[in-house]
């Protein structure tokens, strides 16, 4: 028997992609570089700074902002998602898993979240599941 499991939270316990996608390309559209859904494809799973780059390469805009310049507009980006995301609730927790959670709660089975988002604890909080967690890996704190 084993004695946790391990999450990831997009595509796993919600989908946040579209957001992602949303907000992506709201700033792209600022800085003069136009994406669609299948660029949008590359981005996922890869951090917030990684993804820029790509997106940066992409519109061949490599190299033409500076270090501030570069973290502002990441921060923009996430800024332009959490406001999408404040609209989150239980009830985008995909099927199955808070009757999941739950099972491996009352099993005695160790939960934990690891995920590439820094916002992974703010929506297990919108969504109501942080107290069935008994870690939560956050890449900001690592």
């Amino acid at each position: 028997m084993f004695k946790g499991v391990l999450f990831d939270l997009d595509g796993v316990i919600t989908d946040t992609a579209e957001f992602h996608y949303h907000a992506w390309k709201k700033l792209g559209n600022e800085i003069g570089i136009s994406i669609d859904r299948v660029f949008n494809e590359q981005l996922k799973g890869v951090s917030r700074e990684d993804s820029l780059q790509l997106l940066l390469k992409y519109g061949k805009k490599e190299g033409t902002f500076s270090s501030e310049e570069f973290a502002q507009l990441a921060q923009r980006k996430n800024d332009y998602y959490l406001e999408m995301i404040q609209a989150i609730t239980p009830e985008d927790v995909y099927p199955g898993i808070l009757s999941l959670l739950t099972e491996l709660r009352e099993a005695n089975i160790k939960i934990a979240l690891a995920s590439a988002s820094k916002n992974g604890p703010f929506l297990l909080e919108k969504m109501q599941l942080t107290p069935l967690f008994d870690a939560i890996a956050n890449p900001a704190d690592v």
